[in-house]
Parts: structure tokens; C-alpha cells; sequence
């Protein structure tokens, strides 16, 4: 179940969430579609946090209750298996520095790598940093395309985040992972790369429909200081299209620049 790049959505989305915030603190008629990237960050850095404390907890191969860790329990005797990870029924200050209450249980139908596995990962009454997250996220392996690459269709369904102040928006994502090299070299993850196309849609905070999609395929690279070598995303709101924000991530060149277009104007940016 490993799974090494399960942040690099989130931080596509949470620098154009920076950008466009900065963008536009002198114009408040921008503010909405600005709260849509903020939200539509926050979701899927959620769900890829709880997809890792997935995969730390299958390293651990069974079932241990540690001081202050949660309570992992797998079940191999049903069809799907089945992962329960308890945190307790009030917040618990967990190892990567996050709080965590409620239960997230997995399935899968076999290893990550093989073709047809379908992993699902739903929290139940689950909080993470007071947040409440809701929804079910599946990884399915598609095995192979027509080039010979290892895919993986990610979706999220019935996503939903609900802040500690009570405010609430709502989140589905339909992403494609293709591994375009160093599947060869299983043990050895700097030479990997990865592809990543897809779109997320949600209703932000204030009750505004938004989208964000992948305009051309995201290339992810791991011996590369800043992982994201190429790259474009487009954002905008549904009631006003016209208003769409644009972040290139390059084309394909190991370096820390990028450039994020809005309302006609580019700028350029530095990737950290």
C-alpha cells in the first residue's frame, strides 16, 4: 500500500491557494473564487493525511496500542480485509505533530501493485485537527495502458469538511496516476515519476460551485528538489468562468520557477 507522492496534489493546490489569496487582497470581488482554492486545498490535503496514516499503519503489519498511537486492528479473515484505525473518542496528539479523533477503516482486495486492487479508505466520525472530514476515497489499480505504464484511478466521493467553527463545503476529485518510470527499480524511488491528470469539483464555503482540473498532465519527478517539473492547472468558479486562474508549473526543466496567470496578468512564483 505504499504510496510516496500522496501530498504532491495538495501542494499544487495550496500554492495556487497562496498565490491567488495574495493576488487578491486589493480587489474583494475576487474573494469568492479565492475561497474556493483555499477550500478545495484543504480537502484534498485532508484526505491525502488520512491516506497516510493508512499506509503508516499498514507498515506496522497488525495490531499494537502504544502510549499515545492509535489502536490498529486488521481483520485478514474477511473478503475484502479490513483496517481499523481507532484514535479514541477524544483528540489525540499523534507522532507527525496532528490531531486525530474517530476511526478511519480500510479495505483492499489485494496489493497495491496488482492489477484490479481496490483499496477504500472511509473515516468514521473522524476529526483531524477539528476538522470533521466525511466522504470515501478509493485507489483502484487499472493495470496497465496502451504505453505500458502502471495506472491508478484516486477518487473521492461524497466528500465533506466541516471547520472548527462550523462552516462546511463539500468535495468529490477524480484523479489518474500513471507511473512513467522506475517501476523497474523497486527499491530504489529516486528515479520515479509519476503523471497525474484529473479534476476536482466542490461547493465552497459560501455556497459557490467551483472546479479545478488538471489542463495537462502534471509530471512529477522524485530526484528532483521540487517534484513538480511540468505542469498546468486552471481554476474557477462555476457562476463566473471568465475569472479563471491559471499555475504552470514549467516544462519538464529541474527548476524553482513557475508562473501563475490571473485576470490577464502573469507573474511568476518560486516553488519550494
Amino acid at each position: 500500500m505504499k504510496n510516496k507522492i500522496t501530498l504532491i496534489t495538495a501542494a499544487i493546490l495550496a500554492i495556487t491557494s497562496t498565490l491567488f489569496l495574495n493576488s487578491c487582497k486589493k480587489n474583494d470581488t475576487n474573494m469568492v473564487t479565492s475561497e474556493s482554492i483555499e477550500d478545495n486545498a484543504n480537502a484534498e490535503t485532508h484526505f491525502d493525511m488520512i491516506f497516510d496514516q493508512v499506509d503508516d499503519a499498514a507498515v506496522t503489519g497488525g495490531v499494537y496500542s502504544r502510549g499515545k498511537s492509535a489502536v490498529i486492528t486488521i481483520d485478514t479473515m474477511s473478503n475484502p480485509r479490513t483496517m481499523t484505525i481507532n484514535y479514541g473518542d477524544s483528540n489525540l496528539n499523534c507522532p507527525d505533530g496532528n490531531v486525530r479523533r474517530g476511526k478511519i477503516v480500510v479495505t483492499w482486495t489485494g496489493r497495491y501493485r496488482a492489477t484490479g486492487t481496490v483499496i477504500t479508505v472511509t473515516p468514521v466520525n473522524f476529526f483531524q485537527n477539528d476538522f470533521k472530514i466525511e466522504g470515501t476515497k478509493t485507489i483502484e489499480n487499472k493495470g496497465r495502458n496502451t504505453a505500458g505504464n502502471m495506472q491508478w484511478f484516486i477518487t473521492v466521493n461524497n466528500g465533506k469538511v466541516t471547520t472548527p467553527t462550523g462552516e462546511t463545503h463539500t468535495w468529490t476529485s477524480d484523479r489518474t496516476r500513471t507511473w512513467v518510470n522506475g517501476e523497474s527499480t523497486r527499491f530504489i524511488m529516486i528515479d520515479d515519476k509519476y503523471e497525474i491528470t484529473g479534476v476536482n469539483v466542490g461547493t465552497n464555503r459560501k455556497g459557490v460551485k467551483y472546479r479545478a482540473e488538471i489542463t495537462s498532465p502534471i509530471l512529477v519527478e522524485l530526484n528532483c528538489k521540487y517534484h513538480i517539473t511540468k505542469g498546468t492547472v486552471s481554476l474557477s468558479n462555476e457562476s463566473n468562468p471568465s475569472k479563471t486562474a491559471i499555475v504552470d508549473f514549467g516544462n519538464g526543466t529541474c527548476d524553482n520557477v513557475g508562473t501563475f496567470t490571473f485576470n490577464g496578468v502573469t507573474r511568476t512564483f518560486i516553488k519550494r
